[in-house]
């Protein structure tokens, strides 16, 4: 789930010092703890993945400049509650706590197991009773707490690249990850020795956006209702499969 303005980060936004959107600009969020192809840094920089496209696209149709600032799941809150960004896509309602303005459901993915080629098979979340699982500092899993209660037993890590590292450094047999980050590993590491091994939550991630924002949302809404209707957002969608 669920920053840097230019080249600072967010920590420094956080202060009074820190100013909101510029005139023409459309500030989102970036959660730096997420991977490919959700979202690509380089050198602390937000360069690429479909967190940047989809900004670039919205704000290219509302006519404005996207400006991106760095969040790990902690700092999604008061930014965005605060209106230090005016949204972040790639988000779930349950994902972040505050009241926002959401999007339409648009962009289709599901949160998975992934297993390494030598663990036991699963037959379904409760197989994963008091065993290691990869997690993500922060990220919530409703789904599997319910089911396993206190033997949901996290290992958790900063960041999603993290997270696949422990598992094929043998540290854990399992991790949560979303469908499209594993697909798209096995895409660009084709020997990987990862594997699919339970789908527990299909879903179209959202955009949510600030009530604080000075952009307003109804000009948000018609520009994300836009590149639905056009292709843009299947489009985006298309590059990382």
């Amino acid at each position: 789930m669920p920053r840097h303005l230019s080249h600072l980060p967010l920590t420094l936004c956080l202060t009074s010092a820190c100013a909101y959107a510029g005139p023409g600009e459309l500030v989102m969020l970036a959660p730096i703890d997420q991977a490919m192809p959700i979202v690509r840094f380089q050198n602390g920089t937000l360069s690429g993945g479909i967190v940047k496209d989809v900004g670039d696209a919205l704000a290219t149709r509302l006519g404005r400049r996207a400006v991106y600032l760095n969040a790990d799941s902690p700092e999604v809150t008061p930014a965005l509650s605060g209106g230090r960004a005016d949204g972040m896509c790639y988000l779930l309602p349950f994902w972040v706590d505050g009241d926002y303005n959401w999007s339409p459901p648009l962009l289709p993915d599901a949160e998975m197991i992934a297993a390494r080629n030598d663990a036991p098979r699963l037959r379904s979340l409760k197989d994963l009773k008091d065993k290691p699982v990869g997690t993500v500092v922060g990220y919530r899993y409703p789904r599997v707490q319910q089911v396993l209660g206190a033997r949901f037993k996290r290992v958790d890590v900063a960041n999603m690249d993290k997270n696949i590292e422990q598992m094929m450094s043998g540290k854990v047999p399992y991790t949560m990850i979303s469908e499209s980050t594993l697909n798209y590993q096995h895409r660009i590491h084709p020997k990987l020795k990862l594997r699919a091994e339970l789908v527990f939550s299909s879903y179209k991630a959202q955009c949510a956006f600030s009530q604080k924002s000075a952009v307003p949302f109804d000009e948000v809404s018609k520009a994300i209702d836009a590149l639905i209707k056009d292709g843009s957002i299947d489009q985006i969608m298309a590059r990382y499969r």
